[in-house]
């Protein structure tokens, strides 16, 4: 009995808790950057760890997007957002406004597309 009740809880944190996934952040310029991770919570933020957006940027910031739209369709969650203002380290950057994003999560992969700023950016990643 005890061992349901300890299955029940990892399963009910499992449900809580960020899903995380490694893939290819792709930009519009053509610059791709590999194994980046990813998490989206309950909550529809979905945050970019350790990331840089062109070749040349010299630091990795880990950027978070907020508020992001979920809507069940079957076994997945489509994703949407428009005008969505990042933060990294809590600060906000309207410069990098989030536009036009759209994609679909599951369990085991999540892939979407938007404007960042003027540029395009796109992810695919799976779960880990």
């Amino acid at each position: 009995m005890r061992s349901i009740g300890v299955l029940i809880g990892l399963l009910c944190c499992m449900s809580i808790c960020a899903v995380e996934y490694t893939g290819t952040m792709r930009m519009g310029s053509g610059y791709a950057l590999e194994n980046v991770r990813v998490s989206m919570d309950e909550k529809g933020s979905i945050t970019l760890y350790h990331v840089k957006f062109a070749r040349l940027m010299p630091v990795r910031v880990d950027v978070v997007i907020p508020h992001v739209k979920k809507r069940k369709d079957g076994e997945r969650m489509m994703l949407s957002g428009d005008n969505i203002i990042p933060t990294v380290k809590g600060k906000p950057y309207p410069n990098r406004t989030i536009t036009k994003l759209h994609g679909q999560e599951t369990m085991q992969f999540i892939t979407f597309k938007c404007l960042c700023g003027d540029k395009e950016m796109q992810y695919s990643g799976k779960a880990y």
